[in-house]
């Protein structure tokens, strides 16, 4: 990357000198158009990531169902951004070739610029598996749609967590579930994270939380156990009764 650079910084620097008026006109607008079009397309992404992007698709969202699929539309949100981001970075890249076709220096610049818009778009797109969230999001829904819950019975540690449901840069994001850690009696005992929607209205009982500091047995006579359906992927708590 540095070899390519040094390359690029000597083409440009000696199209400047030995041809000033290639330079302005051919060199400059094959710099500023794939450095528009890069700066369009993170414009563009960080929009669908605002906070008030999704609290807006969530307005309204008052049963799990419907809390999942804001999520769905907010995956899809950024989905379409990046790509528009992409379409955008892809047409500045040929508008600056063909303006600074004549240069060497200017057709290089602008394709560098623009790989490396492609790039930044791509990887902020792949490494948060906003493909992966969307489809996992999208089972849930079919489950729910379908019937085809998990079912468990729980008993629930002390301590809940304020969160929402997962995706890229989720600091300043609506916190609309309390998270429990649960663990079932055919789990080995095995702590799970549920996420359990604020509109459920359903809270477990404070004074019959699981003590570890007691025996199993003991938690399986006085621990509160709950029958809980919910999500397979996003763990979201579809019902939660008490058992004894």
């Amino acid at each position: 990357m540095s070899l390519l650079s040094g390359i690029l910084v000597r083409k440009v620097v000696g199209t400047m000198n030995d041809d000033p008026k290639k330079f302005t006109k051919c060199v400059i607008p094959a710099v500023l158009l794939p450095i528009v079009g890069l700066v369009l397309a993170l414009l563009a992404l960080m929009f669908s990531l605002r906070p008030a992007t999704l609290e807006k698709l969530l307005e309204g969202a008052d049963t799990p169902y419907a809390v999942i699929e804001a999520y769905d539309k907010w995956y899809g949100l950024m989905t379409t951004a990046t790509v528009i981001g992409l379409v955008v970075v892809a047409v500045c890249c040929v508008a600056a070739i063909v303006i600074g076709r004549k240069s060497a220096a200017a057709v290089l610049c602008a394709i560098v610029i623009s790989a490396f818009g492609f790039f930044l778009s791509g990887v902020m797109y792949l490494s948060e598996d906003i493909p992966d969230l969307r489809t996992r999001a999208r089972e849930d829904m079919a489950q729910i749609t379908e019937g085809r819950l998990e079912s468990a019975e729980v008993c629930f540690c002390k301590g809940a967590a304020r969160t929402g449901l997962p995706g890229p840069y989720t600091e300043g994001q609506p916190e609309m579930f309390l998270v429990y850690n649960g663990m079932g009696k055919e789990s080995d005992s095995h702590w799970r994270g549920y996420n359990i929607l604020d509109d459920l209205g359903f809270v477990p009982d404070a004074d019959r939380l699981y003590n570890e500091n007691k025996s199993i047995d003991w938690n399986d006579e006085n621990a509160g156990w709950y029958a809980v359906t919910y999500t397979t992927n996003l763990h979201v708590v579809i019902s939660a009764e008490p058992l004894n």
